[in-house]
């Protein structure tokens, strides 16, 4: 089983472009049928209690592909566009 805590203290990672998102701030349950349907993240310039400037995210539960022990893995987003970098 795993508890609330032990989710809010693991980074959350993209896999289409492996930017790291941040941290979980915040956890909507659907009360009536005892289930996760979302959690919200603050983006890393953010992250702290009295911290501004950071960007928050909401990300739905379908979109979680993996949970390890240190990182949530999610399918967010755009794919990293390769062309934009100089090789």
């Amino acid at each position: 089983m795993l508890r609330v805590s032990d989710i809010m203290e693991k980074e959350v990672i993209n896999v289409k472009n492996g930017k790291r998102l941040g941290y979980i701030t915040d956890i909507a349950i659907d009360a009536e049928a005892g289930k996760i349907t979302s959690f919200t993240i603050f983006g890393d310039e953010g992250i702290g209690f009295f911290s501004r400037g950071g960007s928050e995210e909401v990300i739905n539960w379908r979109d979680i592909l993996k949970i390890g022990c240190d990182t949530i893995i999610v399918n967010v987003g755009a794919e990293l566009n390769l062309e934009d970098f100089d090789m």
